[in-house]
């Protein structure tokens, strides 16, 4: 199913303004109520969405009642029973719910220090000791560490001691050192760490969702942002590699040859030969740190470095161009979807929650939670049908945290039934939404009412006129008065427009004579004297 009744907005819009009194009734239909401020929300609304529009207060009242006959009328069909229906609105809500997810202060307070911390790299070693399903004893592990860190403050070589200790794969090849990294790049428990470690200071053990590390701050350094560049790299470490890079190298400088067809031909890195070398641009956190350093250190557009070996063979880098970090006014707003869509988007939900456990009624029942922290619950769980969580009088059974408990290795009994009362809460927020957020109740009411519209006006009319026998019979009865002397075959088009309309005007007709519309005259000549 689509979204297709965008031409209806300026019927139905409905703002989100609920600083007026909304009890007042405008009108009811089958005494159901409307009230005046939906009315004059989507008045305003509409006349801002139509440029140099301004319908009277009649006018707009006339479409206004429409609009709620015809959506009375979907109901009473049950077209908001359908499938489809009920998919496409849980979408929708879905979506509509982020924002309300969201802690302005906290997000805007993690985007300043992403910001900041761009302005540096860090280069840090580190000592990883995997957690996992299989390695769940978390204070065996910590104390490991512990003992790696006792070892390194005592005089012992990081090198070494991550060799003994690490289970990072590349810790033979590297004694643990990562090299230079900036903000956005680490998993945000590990960036943390790193940024707010001294020089030379090794941390005590902390946890990202690889597993426990320790670190060590090697330096720190201004960020150069980023760079792009071509290469030119062959990929052995002998004497022919050196002499070709060499007369490559000569080729070049003296000006007569193309960089990026030379690559082409002689690369060894075809990924990037077949685009005459050029790389795509990168910090040097992104690179091998020999080539990134060769690649920063050139100054001038086109200037050419000189051969150097790397761990992969011989370089030869062109330099196209340098970009600086941006402005925060300019990286705000990537930095804001970085932030939103990294682990840092965790405290903002947790800021949201504690707010919410805060306003909400949230009860736990203790003795329904010691039952379930002797673990018989492991062999037979069906006993176990207490209410263990209220929140604002929805109650939540034992049985839940039973099967939350079940996907929850690794961490204690409190740890689980924390995180499992912030996701219930959390769950009751976007469940309940719409009662407790008059602005999101009036955006989704929108949206509900627009699509029920719209699926009432697809089985009522759309699909009508696009019947041949329909509209054939409409052409019949009109043919002597309105098509007189034309031919079906030349105005198919129009004479589909025209049974469109008029198949509209008999739902219309059908629905008012079908509800009993009572307007409030009192609230309807009030809303005159405000000359809206």
């Amino acid at each position: 199913m689509k979204f297709k009744y965008l031409p209806i907005l300026f019927i139905l819009s409905i703002t989100s303004i609920y600083s007026q009194d909304n009890s007042s009734i405008l009108f009811s239909i089958d005494n159901e109520p409307v009230y005046v401020q939906e009315f004059v929300n989507g008045y305003e609304k509409s006349t801002k969405q139509v440029s140099n529009s301004k319908n009277s207060i009649d006018e707009y009242l006339k479409l206004f009642v429409d609009f709620k006959l015809k959506v009375k009328e979907a109901r009473t069909l049950g077209l908001d029973t359908l499938a489809n229906f009920k998919k496409e609105v849980d979408k929708y809500k879905e979506d509509l719910v982020l924002p309300y997810l969201k802690d302005e202060s906290v997000t805007k307070n993690l985007v300043l220090e992403a910001y900041n911390r761009l302005q540096k790299e860090v280069n840090v070693s580190h000592i990883l000791i995997f957690s996992n399903a299989k390695n769940r004893d978390t204070i065996s592990i910590y104390n490991k560490l512990v003992e790696a860190r006792n070892l390194i403050l005592n005089g012992g070589s990081f090198n070494d001691v991550a060799k003994k200790y690490s289970q990072d794969p590349s810790v033979n090849e590297n004694g643990g050192e990562i090299g230079y990294f900036t903000a956005l790049q680490m998993v945000y428990p590990f960036e943390n760490v790193a940024y707010n470690s001294s020089i030379g200071e090794v941390s005590m053990p902390f946890r990202t969702k690889f597993g426990f590390h320790i670190l060590k701050v090697n330096d720190k350094r201004i960020n150069k942002g980023e760079v792009e560049v071509a290469h030119i790299m062959l990929k052995n470490n002998n004497e022919i590699s050196k002499n070709k890079i060499d007369s490559i190298h000569k080729v070049l400088l003296n000006g007569n040859s193309d960089f990026y067809e030379i690559a082409k031909k002689v690369s060894e890195d075809r990924a990037s030969a077949i685009k005459g070398g050029k790389l795509n641009k990168f910090s040097s956190g992104q690179m091998i740190e020999k080539f990134s350093n060769v690649a920063f250190s050139l100054v001038e557009n086109e200037e050419i470095s000189k051969p150097f070996l790397s761990q992969y063979g011989w370089h030869i880098i062109k330099l196209i161009k340098k970009y600086p970090i941006d402005s925060f006014e300019s990286l705000k707003s990537k930095l804001q979807n970085q932030v939103e869509k990294d682990a840092r988007s965790n405290l903002i939900t947790k800021a949201v929650i504690d707010k919410l456990i805060k306003e909400f009624n949230v009860v736990a029942n203790i003795d329904a939670l010691e039952e379930l922290k002797n673990d018989k619950w492991k062999s037979n769980s069906t006993t176990f049908n207490k209410d263990i969580l209220i929140i604002n009088k929805f109650k939540i059974s034992q049985e839940k945290l039973i099967q939350f408990l079940k996907l929850s290795r690794g961490m204690s009994f409190n740890e689980a039934f924390s995180k499992f009362k912030e996701n219930e809460v959390l769950s009751y927020y976007k469940s309940n939404l719409e009662f407790l957020n008059p602005e999101f109740s009036a955006v989704f009411k929108e949206f509900k009412e627009g699509l029920l519209l719209f699926e009432l006006l697809e089985k009522q009319i759309w699909e009508k006129a696009k019947d041949s026998v329909g509209y054939y019979n409409y052409f019949s009865l009109n043919k002597n008065k309105k098509y007189s002397g034309k031919d079906l075959k030349n105005i198919k088009g129009a004479v589909i427009s025209d049974y469109q309309n008029y198949l509209e005007e008999l739902l219309l007709k059908d629905v008012r004579n079908k509800y009993k519309v009572n307007i409030n005259k009192s609230e309807k000549r009030k809303l005159k004297k405000l000359n809206l």
